[in-house]
Parts: C-alpha cells; sequence; structure tokens
C-alpha cells in the first residue's frame, strides 16, 4: 500500500512518543494485554483508522472497509542499535490453542503492519499484503503460526530517522489503571473503610 501515508496522513511521531512513554511498564503477564490494546488504539489513532479489535484483524478502514492486523515486538525490524535486519524477527501470527495435524492459516485480514517497538534505534513501520505472508512466509508451530519475512519484501511507513520523540509528563498507566481499579472497587464499597 504505497499510498499509507498519503492517503492516511499518520503521526508517527507522537505514536511512538507513547511507545516510549509506555517503554517496559506493561511487560509484566497481566499488563501484556493492555500493552496491545494501547499500541492498537495508538495506531488507530494516529492513523484515523478504526480501531475494531476483532479475532483477524486489529483496525479497519471504515470508508473501504479493508482490514488491518497489527503486530508489535522490539526489534523485529531493525537491530537495537539501529541496523535493519536482513529479515524480520519470527513473529506469532496466531495461536490456535490446540496441538493438531489439522490447523490451517488464511489471510484474515487485507495488511499486516509490523511496529518495531525496541527503542529510538528500531522505532519503525512496516506493512504487506497478509496474504502474501500467509502464501509465502508462514511457519507452524505446535500452538499456531509465526511468520519471518525478508525485509525487502516490506514497504516502510516510517523509518528511525523520521521520528521526533516529544517528553509526556504523564504519570505511567499501570499506576493510572490500579488508581482506576481502586476507584471502581470503592464505588461498590463506600462504606468500607480501606
Amino acid at each position: 500500500m504505497s499510498n499509507f501515508n498519503s492517503r492516511y496522513k499518520p503521526n508517527y511521531s507522537e505514536f511512538f512518543s507513547m511507545i516510549e512513554h509506555i517503554s517496559d511498564d506493561l511487560n509484566d503477564r497481566k499488563n501484556r494485554f493492555d500493552k496491545s490494546d494501547l499500541i492498537e488504539m495508538g495506531f488507530g489513532i494516529a492513523t484515523g483508522l478504526s480501531w475494531v479489535d476483532r479475532i483477524g484483524y486489529d483496525l479497519q478502514d471504515s470508508e473501504n472497509k479493508e482490514k488491518f492486523e497489527l503486530k508489535s515486538q522490539k526489534h523485529c525490524l531493525y537491530t537495537k542499535k539501529g541496523f535493519l535486519k536482513k529479515n524480520t524477527s519470527k513473529i506469532k501470527l496466531t495461536n490456535t490453542l490446540q496441538n493438531s495435524d489439522k490447523k490451517r492459516i488464511k489471510a484474515s485480514a487485507d495488511w499486516l503492519v509490523l511496529v518495531d517497538t525496541g527503542n529510538s534505534n528500531s522505532y519503525s513501520i512496516a506493512i504487506i499484503k497478509y496474504k502474501d505472508v500467509v502464501e509465502n512466509y508462514t511457519e507452524e508451530v505446535s500452538d499456531g503460526f509465526t511468520c519471518q519475512i525478508p525485509i525487502s519484501e516490506l514497504l516502510f511507513l516510517t523509518i528511525p530517522s523520521q521520528i521526533t520523540l516529544t517528553e509526556q509528563k504523564s504519570v505511567g498507566y499501570s499506576h493510572e489503571k490500579k488508581t482506576l481499579q481502586m476507584k471502581y472497587v470503592k464505588s461498590f464499597l463506600n462504606n468500607v473503610q480501606v
């Protein structure tokens, strides 16, 4: 999709400023799903795509109904020092939660978006037709499917040198989450001293 940036006019610098602020705050087991949701929502807001969080795709262009599956991973496109890799890291495409010989994968979205969340030397985003990934670069593993894609097959939407990070002064997400959870619980237990 060579016209992605002109069509959606994304703000990648603000998106990666959010990634930088999240940092490793949400890497523990209980918060990983929140981190994934924040990245998907953030990409949706940065691009104007609708975050739909459906099975097989995360975002959708509400006008032309194109579907986008987003996968994020540290240093999946660039190394820690900022060198472009020859192939992406292995990326988990699906988790079938089953061990059987009858697993199948199909293109559940039009596009696969890869977000490198490593550090300022690697912050980047690339896109590829999901069908091409399924047909050419997918490997079956015991509980699903992974992919490893040659970098030459990807269209880069932004690269590290195009990102300008801004400092965020807000409180960390995990702290905000605990505060909200406590407020919610107290709304039911008003008369109980905590």
